[in-house]
């Protein structure tokens, strides 16, 4: 991979191909770290003012470092990798080690200054492992709440320390909304929703282990429906920081 760095003329491009071939490490280690500079080489890309094309018609990264500020560095770790990456979980978590490791050894080999230097790294999210974890973990116990696995369906049967929350049987629910929603605020093991338009729908019955893992301003891919009072989640996808959507 470190060759499809050579072909653009960036130096941001020229000093992830220099770093890559002195890197040491397991395998593992050097293809997280070419997946991770790839696709951050793949994100200033997407800005058409930052490229030229070549004879064969492939767009290539032209700009270079001096040309970005510490944005670059966060909205690629903390809204593209989510956005445009499938299964990014964990390219999410090793994104902030990885592009801090590169950003100090840029500044080693002389590729920006000390100013852009501190406005890289300061940029570069921390705790965002964790971050990623407690995230994952909610996706993973609303799918739960939702499509329990069929041991889960017997009387009594708690599964990942998740009471199944079905739909009710032969009765369609009175109103359906799907689409990204923020967590507006709780109520014991309910939330309450809220919609770009700023619209709160809620109570949504939830669970306490997963209440007790979300926080205010969560952004979840979910399709809800009504059934009298309440909403149940019929459906879930993608559960984000708000900094990775907003």
């Amino acid at each position: 991979m470190i060759q499809d760095f050579l072909k653009h003329p960036s130096n941001i491009a020229q000093s992830a191909g220099e770093y890559l071939s002195q890197l040491a490490g397991s395998e593992k280690t050097k293809r997280t770290h070419e997946d991770i500079l790839f696709l951050f080489v793949q994100s200033l890309c997407g800005d058409s003012s930052a490229v030229i094309e070549l004879e064969s018609g492939e767009f290539v990264l032209e700009h270079n470092w001096e040309v970005y500020y510490g944005e670059a560095i966060s909205s690629f770790i903390d809204w593209w990798i989510p956005r445009k990456v499938m299964g990014s979980a964990t390219l999410q978590s090793d994104a902030p080690g990885i592009m801090r490791k590169w950003i100090k050894w840029c500044y080693k080999e002389n590729y920006f200054d000390k100013e852009h230097y501190d406005e890289y790294i300061s940029a570069v999210p921390v705790n965002k492992k964790k971050e990623v974890q407690r995230l994952n973990k909610v996706e993973k116990l609303l799918y739960e709440l939702h499509s329990p696995q069929l041991g889960s369906l017997l009387p009594g049967k708690v599964q990942g320390n998740i009471i199944p929350i079905t739909r009710q049987r032969n009765k369609a629910p009175q109103r359906v909304v799907e689409g990204y929603m923020r967590v507006a605020k709780f109520d014991n093991t309910n939330c309450y929703l809220e919609n770009d338009d700023g619209v709160q729908m809620g109570p949504v019955r939830l669970s306490k282990p997963i209440v007790d893992l979300l926080r205010i301003g969560d952004v979840m891919d979910v399709l809800i429906g009504k059934f009298g009072e309440t909403w149940k989640v019929l459906e879930s996808g993608d559960v984000i920081d708000q900094d990775s959507y907003y």
